[in-house]
């Protein structure tokens, strides 16, 4: 019979060669923001780049997001065990080579559709959160987004903090000195001998053949495979209620709207 012990080590030596012999396609980025769409679409052309989905690099959030799963005795995602084993390659060699992929999205829709994702994981900090007959309590919902957001604090906050903590300290980049082409809706970065592309959620229907073509210098067509999308998971009529019902008072509005990430992406 087969060794599973065997094949599994066989899988990873594959993975590892491949890894080594063509610099990896990393769609690196916050959550909720698209990234599943760029993912499978990139999956789809079947490069010889090994293509992967993290949204953390920096060991640090590693470790705290594992940690995290592991108190609660859930599942460590994916994301994180593609983390680990990257930021393994990252620290033996660096990130020679890489093409690097990240998107943005409103600050609120990332905040609101993010919520709805780790719902099953917020339940353990929020009885009632999820109803025995397995409903999500909207009433509930919108009361602890609200929460959120009059608590919302630029300095510490997920969205605003991200790409200083992944991006800037792992890679020496940092996007804000860029300016961000709002024209186009896409952004290219070279750093050494690392290429960062920036792209926008809002727009990734429209600019991102372009984008993707330009940036991996392939002279094929490349269509946008949209995947992941909220409005068809379990949660869709709880999400889209909430949606609706939730109102953000004008001076949360203009505090979401003076941050750096908002006016450097959305508003300059």
């Amino acid at each position: 019979m087969p060794d599973p012990a065997k094949n599994l080590l066989n899988v990873i030596n594959k993975v590892k060669t491949r890894i080594s012999s063509y610099p990896p396609i990393v769609i690196w980025q916050m959550g909720k923001v698209g990234s599943s769409s760029v993912y499978e679409s990139l999956k789809s052309l079947r490069l010889a780049n090994p293509i992967f989905h993290i949204h953390f690099l920096n060991p640090a959030n590693l470790n705290r997001v594992r940690n995290e799963f592991n108190h609660k005795e859930l599942p460590v995602p994916r994301h994180i065990k593609d983390g680990e084993m990257l930021l393994e390659r990252y620290r033996k060699a660096g990130g020679k080579h890489w093409k690097i992929i990240t998107i943005v999205r409103e600050l609120s829709k990332i905040k609101i559709s993010g919520f709805f994702e780790n719902i099953q994981r917020l339940s353990y900090d929020h009885e009632g959160l999820i109803t025995e007959q397995g409903e999500i309590n909207t009433e509930l919902t919108i009361q602890l987004l609200k929460n959120q957001f009059n608590r919302f604090d630029e300095t510490t906050d997920y969205v605003c903090t991200w790409f200083d903590k992944e991006i800037n300290q792992m890679l020496n980049i940092d996007v804000f000195s860029h300016p961000f082409d709002h024209e186009k809706g896409y952004t290219i970065i070279k750093n050494d001998n690392i290429s960062l592309l920036i792209l926008k959620n809002e727009l990734l229907n429209s600019t991102f053949e372009e984008a993707i073509t330009s940036f991996l210098n392939i002279d094929f067509p490349i269509k946008l495979k949209n995947t992941n999308i909220s409005e068809k998971k379990y949660y869709s009529k709880a999400f889209g209620q909430v949606r609706n019902d939730l109102t953000l008072s004008p001076e949360i509005k203009k505090k979401i709207n003076a941050t750096k990430y908002m006016r450097h992406f959305y508003l300059s």
